[in-house]
Parts: structure tokens; sequence; C-alpha cells
């Protein structure tokens, strides 16, 4: 990238090849509209972050060789035990993309950002399941909660309380 205007043609080429809009690549990477349409038009240089997030979206984008993709829609916390993102299930290469959500109004916006991305299927918790089920045409599955994850969060939240007293 010799220049800002040979950094902007090849974005606007890869843009084009991508089928996004400044829009979606707004909306995917967290820059605002008003800076991609700037970066666009060549009136503004990047700043390292707002590059990254651009590269990061863009990448994820880009189909790695799997025969299915799943997004998983959960809190950070729990999408940071997820220590695979390639695995082999029936026989199928499966990648697994994360998608970290706070609340409710989180896993809506990346459920539709995971439609977006194109992944085939989506995992996330039954109460989010029952709300983006109605508005998504990939199929979910929700997670069932085990005794065990139970359990282990029952003995964590008495640790908790037992060191208030």
């Amino acid at each position: 990238m010799e220049s800002n205007e040979a950094f902007v043609n090849k974005l606007k080429t890869r843009m084009r090849q991508m089928g996004i809009t400044a829009k979606d690549l707004s909306a995917g990477s967290g820059v605002p509209l008003s800076t991609i349409n700037k970066i666009i038009s060549q009136g503004r240089d990047l700043r390292l972050s707002t590059l990254r997030n651009i590269l990061r979206y863009m990448r994820s984008l880009e189909v790695p060789e799997a025969d299915i993709i799943i997004g998983v829609i959960a809190a950070r916390s729990s999408l940071d035990k997820i220590s695979r993102h390639q695995i082999m299930a029936k026989d199928k290469k499966v990648i697994i993309r994360e998608y970290p959500a706070s609340g409710i109004e989180d896993a809506i916006i990346s459920t539709i950002r995971a439609e977006r991305e194109k992944v085939h299927g989506i995992v996330c918790a039954s109460i989010v399941a029952n709300v983006i089920e109605k508005f998504v045409r990939v199929p979910i599955m929700a997670v069932i909660v085990e005794e065990s994850n139970l359990l282990g969060s029952v003995s964590l939240l008495v640790d908790k309380i037992s060191s208030k007293e």
C-alpha cells in the first residue's frame, strides 16, 4: 500500500467483489458510515484501529473451506470458553464463528449480522432462540443447560454469597 489512493482503490475493488456497500461495511466493522465515506472519498487518513476493524470485518466475510459455518451467539465470557473454531461433525468440516451479545438487543443485532455473513445455522440460548427464530431464515439450535453446568454455576454463586457473610 504505497499511498492512500492505492488503498482506497483496493478497498473499493474488494467491496465490489464481496458485494458489500459502505453501509454494510460500517455496520459490520463498527466504523461510522461518515468515516467510511470519508475514507472512500480519500478525504481522511485511517487510524490503525479503524483499519483493523475494517480488515477484521472483511476477513469474517471470507468463506473458509468448510462444509458448514455455524454462528454462536452468547455472552463474551461463554464465547471465551470455546477452544476450537474448526471441528468435524457428522463427517462435515464445521467452522464456528463467535457473535458476542450482552443482552437481547445485542443478540438480535448479532443474529442479523450472522445471517448477513452467510452462516448456515445459529446456536444460542433458548430465550434468544425464541425471539430470533421469528425473523431469520437459517436453522437455530438452543443450547441446553445441563445439570453439571447448572450445578457448577450454583457452586460459584454459593462461594460468592459466602464470601459476603
